[in-house]
């Protein structure tokens, strides 16, 4: 027999909700998976940790219809069956899951701050480092052994984030890249890549992966606060946050 609190989302799936349901991120198998407005309610009720994932807008519900108990069961049992739901509280993440602040007024590094530093050899041989482990993450590990190891480095350096420092790093990453590759639609790549730079400097920033629906799009992208690293604000305001480390 099921329980009010018998489905749980496993800690390799993050969702969140948009105005026509659930986007739900698989990170074991990089991959996006969509939940309409109505499933989404009954499971929101079903699974033990779907509202705290993926907290719904206060008008999410209006026009939707309850889903009856059984149906509403049958379709959460398809979704254990596919690995997106399960049957077992998950075990805690090796990451810790960051708040994304995109309500606030929002400052882009490169068009509204900048700060010029001399390019060293140094530099250099960290770019390329970061571009390699960006490149190898990318097309061959998953987003979640990515997202481990990101924020276990997060986890151990513990340092404050230095904002006069970051901004100097992005604006040496920004001058180096022009000389590797295209930004243009490589935003994960980007993002894992300026990411693991700051790294090498001991500034953690917060890596997302932001989702919309109408159209469809997944966006990525480097912030700390109201500071974004590697966009403007209108190239994310649009999106809702699925996953932030």
């Amino acid at each position: 027999m099921h329980t009010e609190k018998a489905y749980w989302l496993p800690s390799h799936v993050r969702a969140c909700s948009t105005a026509t349901g659930t986007v739900l991120l698989d990170l074991q198998r990089n991959r996006y998976f969509g939940v309409g407005r109505n499933e989404t309610i009954a499971l929101r009720s079903l699974a033990g940790n779907w509202q705290s994932l993926a907290a719904a807008p206060a008008t999410f519900a209006s026009d939707a219809e309850s889903l009856p108990i059984q149906e509403a069961v049958n379709i959460a049992d398809k979704l254990v069956q596919a690995g997106l739901l399960s049957n077992s509280a998950p075990a805690p993440a090796a990451f810790t899951i960051a708040q994304v602040d995109l309500q606030s007024l929002l400052t882009s590094v490169g068009h509204e701050l900048d700060r010029k530093s001399a390019i060293r050899w140094r530099h250099i041989v960290s770019f390329l480092r970061a571009c390699t482990w960006a490149r190898r993450s990318v097309r061959s590990r998953t987003l979640f052994l990515v997202a481990e190891d990101i924020g276990r480095q997060k986890n151990i350096a513990g340092a404050p984030f230095d904002n006069e420092r970051a901004v100097e790093l992005v604006g040496i990453f920004r001058r180096l890249r022009p000389h590797t590759f295209a930004a243009r639609d490589q935003c994960l790549f980007h993002a894992l890549a300026l990411v693991r730079f700051l790294a090498y400097y001991d500034v953690y920033p917060t890596w997302v992966i932001g989702v919309r629906t109408k159209p469809w799009a997944a966006h990525s992208w480097v912030q700390q606060g109201t500071l974004l690293l590697d966009a403007n604000p209108e190239q994310v305001c649009e999106y809702t946050p699925i996953l932030a480390i």
